[in-house]
């Protein structure tokens, strides 16, 4: 474990979650930061924000319930996300680089299917929350950069529910159904209420 304590984050972690936030930025930004290079910075940013949020609310919950838990890079998510911004020339972001990983301390306990799956909604709640914030802030001080960074929200929240493979959709389902119904009916009004009217 890098020698990490429970309380910090390791070197390779640290590592993982900048080279994640980097590609996820581009991704996001392209292809208007061709042609205007802030648009890298804003998307930096907001995509930071919405990705650290997501990926610690995870950490943290996994660390509340006592394990432990880091975060890791996925190497095939983030070709995967270049990818398909390249092949969609924007249109579609795999927002999938990387993934918190979570064991006991002691190897006689194992998650429980409702761990799984709180840890897993935990980061989609960060998302859909933050969504409304900025929705809500948009009202008071109307803002691109608020309504883009809401966007952003929105999709890391619809994409992490969908229920396929690695992702937290299919853990979330698995432990609740009611939850994870709700969480992404949510999460699709709250983007399709976004692009309609922005």
């Amino acid at each position: 474990m890098n020698g990490t304590s429970r309380g910090m984050f390791s070197r390779r972690e640290v590592k993982d979650i900048v080279i994640s936030v980097i590609v996820l930025s581009l991704v996001f930004a392209y292809p208007d930061f061709l042609s205007n290079y802030s648009m890298f910075l804003v998307s930096l940013f907001v995509v930071g924000v919405a990705f650290m949020g997501h990926e610690m609310s995870h950490r943290f919950t996994a660390r509340k319930l006592g394990y432990f838990s880091e975060y890791r890079m996925w190497p095939q998510g983030i070709i995967l996300a270049i990818f398909f911004t390249l092949l969609t020339n924007g249109s579609f972001i795999f927002a999938a680089p990387g993934a918190v990983y979570f064991a006991s301390f002691w190897a006689f306990r194992n998650p429980t299917v409702e761990e799984i799956g709180k840890i897993g909604i935990s980061g989609t709640l960060f998302n859909i929350a933050l969504m409304f914030i900025l929705i809500a802030a948009n009202f008071v001080y109307p803002s691109w950069i608020l309504i883009y960074a809401a966007l952003i929200n929105a999709w890391l929240a619809i994409f992490n529910l969908v229920p396929l493979g690695p992702l937290d959709g299919v853990k979330v389902l698995h432990w609740n159904r009611p939850v994870w119904a709700v969480s992404f009916m949510v999460a699709v009004i709250g983007f399709s209420y976004l692009m309609i009217f922005y």
